[in-house]
């Protein structure tokens, strides 16, 4: 087990080199041997492609998680790497990306010749039995000598409720039971030859509908993907508004175009900067409403995050006089 002085000496050393701006070639952290101990590289390497890397955590395996070694103001791009000189033995290592998702390996045995990690989507920390989604699932209900198969391509929302009815009838009772499609699952509805409308709905309440579909012999399949959810119902008393904030000669102007999730925070930041602080403050950004952050002239990153605290962020925008306008939609999303 790592000595208290030299975990110290770990966190001090690893803020203290978090300061400066990360080469491409890694990172490392070195540690003074004081007392002689067996020491080993490690190594953490960004293999997420996508997602940067903003938390590294690495502790014996008998305690609890510390400090976050990478610091407040260094972070992991695809590609990076990350090494950390420590003591030989059993250590558990976790990794956090910017959307916070974790990646953990726990009870590594690190020996003389040390250890790299390369992190991957592979390693993300699943929230369910990994083992019970490994295979999509195909579900099938209903009579018929034709049939209508509905396959999940949410990116990860999940399928509650389905409803194929007659296009001439109300609909009726939900096809699913107790059931869920889980991504890339399908149901399939055996049903007569005819016309029918379709309608599923997700985890979040939100509805994707198909109206008067020709179903023959050979059948008819849908891959509900997130282009196909309905529009919201919009109170007639709603009002559009348009926030403003900022300084600059520059407007760039954010639009909400996410089909009903709401935006939470907004970030206009110059290119050459980290993060700074959320421009929305305690407003927030309803379906189809805006935010003008006005600027200087430059290169600027922008990000937003919406009330699932999913992120969208394009990088390097030039902005002149005559600004820069994004209507945010999903095909954005990080």
């Amino acid at each position: 087990m790592k000595r208290l002085a030299l975990l110290l000496s770990l966190l001090a050393i690893a803020l203290f080199a978090a300061c400066g701006e990360q080469a491409d070639e890694g990172t490392t952290v070195r540690i003074e041997d004081t007392d002689e101990a067996a020491m080993a590289e490690v190594t953490i390497v960004n293999g997420l492609e996508a997602w940067d890397i903003y938390f590294i955590f690495i502790d014996p395996a008998d305690e609890p998680w510390t400090e976050d070694l990478l610091g407040e103001t260094d972070i992991l791009a695809p590609g990076e790497s990350f090494t950390v000189n420590i003591e030989v033995g059993i250590w558990d290592m976790m990794v956090e990306d910017e959307d916070g998702d974790t990646y953990t390996l726990w009870q590594v045995d690190i020996g003389p010749e040390g250890y790299q990690w390369n992190v991957t989507l592979d390693d993300l920390d699943a929230g369910w039995d990994e083992d019970e989604f490994t295979e999509p699932q195909v579900i099938e209900t209903g009579e018929g000598s034709t049939y209508i198969g509905i396959t999940n391509d949410l990116q990860g929302w999940s399928i509650y409720w389905v409803f194929v009815d007659p296009t001439d009838a109300d609909w009726s009772d939900d096809r699913m039971g107790s059931d869920i499609l889980y991504q890339d699952d399908q149901l399939i509805v055996w049903v007569d030859p005819g016309t029918y409308d379709i309608k599923v709905e997700d985890e979040d309440g939100d509805t994707y509908t198909l109206w008067d579909v020709e179903v023959d012999a050979a059948g008819f399949e849908w891959s509900v993907t997130l282009d196909d959810m309905d529009p919201m119902m919009v109170d007639e008393t709603f009002e559009e508004i348009s926030l403003e904030t900022g300084e600059g000669t520059a407007p760039i102007t954010i639009i909400n175009t996410l089909g009903g999730w709401d935006i939470y925070y907004v970030y206009v930041d110059s290119s050459d900067s980290p993060w700074g602080e959320d421009r929305l403050g305690a407003d927030i950004l309803t379906e189809s409403n805006a935010i003008t952050v006005w600027v200087d002239p430059g290169s600027y990153d922008i990000r937003v995050q919406d009330v699932d605290e999913d992120t969208y962020t394009i990088w390097g925008i030039d902005v002149d006089e005559n600004g820069y306008e994004w209507a945010v939609t999903i095909e954005d999303m990080d």
